[in-house]
């Protein structure tokens, strides 16, 4: 594993120098919040240290691109390196659509885990999507588009979730993580989604996921591990609906989750907007988390945005006080 690390890494140091005569954009984006926790006799309120997210992306050819993506953690600047693939596109000319992608980065799953930073209507990704839905990781995907309305894609991963974190399923603000991922076994990820698009402002989306791989739970690498998702996004101009449905199975473990999120847009920068989900991190337990997110989107500068949440947490079979109230800002460039 550490050879092919190595060389994917040499892959990517040669391919940056070659470009280096090609044009090379440079993007990202920087977040900063304050949260307050409404606890049952206090309220605990701070700056959370945002994520400055910086990418460079360019081509070789018009068939081969290319993209990294650095993120920079705001309290000590510690540099972790986040994307980096190779893209290539329409290689056969009578094949229309075909795209092969390889390096590290999110494979297709679930609309709210591949949203864009700027694009998400509330501040954290649902429980259900952080807890079961992969992070990125190292791995080859193959997709295909060339029927119209239809999306297809096909992956083998690693196997190991980059940036996961045992013991906790509260994601921070700049990437979420699957807690009971393992290399025991590489990890096999299908994609299926079908979009009805009637302009740029109406539409209708409806996907399906599958994960088939192992995890690492109690220290036992070999145990089976799956996943299936569905999720629906409608669209009709200022109006968004959106949900997800996911399950998955941790060996004898059973799981299970969805969120409904609705907003409307105001003068188009102003937007309220409803979150309701449910989680279930074992169906043959007693206890699930329900979520109410009650909030404003605001998108007042074209690469400004607002965000304020209040998250009223109803969690069973522990029932104490903590809400929470946040603040973000994030600026894109």
């Amino acid at each position: 594993m550490k050879s092919i690390k190595i060389l994917a890494l040499a892959t990517f140091l040669t391919m940056l120098i070659h470009s280096a005569i090609a044009q090379v954009k440079i993007n990202g984006f920087l977040q900063y919040m304050y949260r307050a926790d409404l606890k049952e006799n206090k309220v605990e309120g701070n700056f959370t240290p945002g994520t400055m997210n910086l990418k460079f992306s360019g081509s070789l050819d018009k068939n081969v691109r290319w993209e990294v993506q650095f993120g920079i953690k705001e309290t000590s600047f510690n540099k972790f390196l986040k994307d980096y693939y190779i893209e290539i596109v329409d290689l056969f000319p009578n094949i229309k659509g075909l795209k092969f992608r390889f390096g590290q980065f999110k494979y297709l799953w679930s609309v709210e885990r591949n949203e864009s930073s700027s694009d998400r209507k509330t501040i954290l990704r649902s429980q259900v999507v952080s807890a079961l839905v992969a992070d990125r990781d190292r791995g080859i995907e193959i997709s295909y588009s060339g029927i119209e309305s239809l999306h297809l894609a096909i992956g083998l991963w690693n196997g190991e979730v980059v940036f996961r974190n045992h013991g906790t399923i509260f994601e921070t603000i700049d990437y979420t993580r699957n807690l009971d991922d393992s290399d025991a076994r590489k990890d096999i990820a299908g994609f299926i989604g079908y979009e009805l698009k009637f302009n740029d402002e109406n539409f209708v989306a409806l996907n399906g996921s599958f994960l088939f791989g192992s995890n690492g739970r109690m220290n036992i690498r070999d145990k089976k591990r799956y996943g299936l998702g569905v999720d629906a996004f409608f669209v009709n101009k200022n109006l968004h609906f959106r949900s997800e449905l996911v399950s998955g199975n941790d060996d004898e473990i059973k799981k299970f989750g969805y969120y409904l999120q609705v907003s409307y847009r105001f003068f188009d920068y102003f937007e309220p907007v409803f979150k309701y989900e449910i989680w279930d991190n074992d169906l043959n337990a007693t206890g699930e988390s329900n979520w109410f997110t009650f909030g404003i989107y605001s998108k007042i500068l074209k690469n400004v945005v607002f965000r304020v949440n209040y998250v009223k947490k109803d969690e069973k079979p522990i029932e104490i006080r903590n809400d929470e109230l946040m603040f973000m800002i994030q600026t894109t460039f």
